[in-house]
């Protein structure tokens, strides 16, 4: 079980994430995570919180399984072949990752600012 993130925590966190890129195929039973995570981080909470954030959508007429990448700031990529994982567990992740950068930035007093 993934650790749980409050609203005002994960909206920090995000600003850690530069980029996100969807892919899917929306006729596929196999897509409803990668839809489901697109909704949540296209919410107006996080556009807020972070307004650079890219969020690429390619929607494809393949067989091809759905798949999610997230980019951090530091260059480090985290994928997830979306039909194996739930929105919050691939959530989770991502946020746990965002908070060791977040430690990282903070012990080396570096800001995202």
């Amino acid at each position: 079980m993934s650790p749980k993130f409050t609203k005002a925590i994960t909206a920090n966190l995000i600003r850690y994430v530069s980029t996100v890129d969807v892919r899917f195929n929306p006729f596929d039973r196999r897509t409803r995570s990668a839809r489901e995570l697109l909704r949540q981080i296209s919410s107006e909470r996080f556009q807020k919180s972070h307004p650079k954030l890219k969020i690429s959508t390619h929607i494809l007429s393949t067989v091809d399984p759905p798949a999610v990448q997230f980019k951090f700031v530091d260059g480090t990529e985290k994928a997830f072949d979306s039909e194996e994982y739930l929105v919050n567990e691939m959530m989770g992740e991502v946020f746990m990752m965002a908070e060791q950068l977040d430690n990282g930035y903070e012990m080396e007093g570096k800001s995202l600012d």
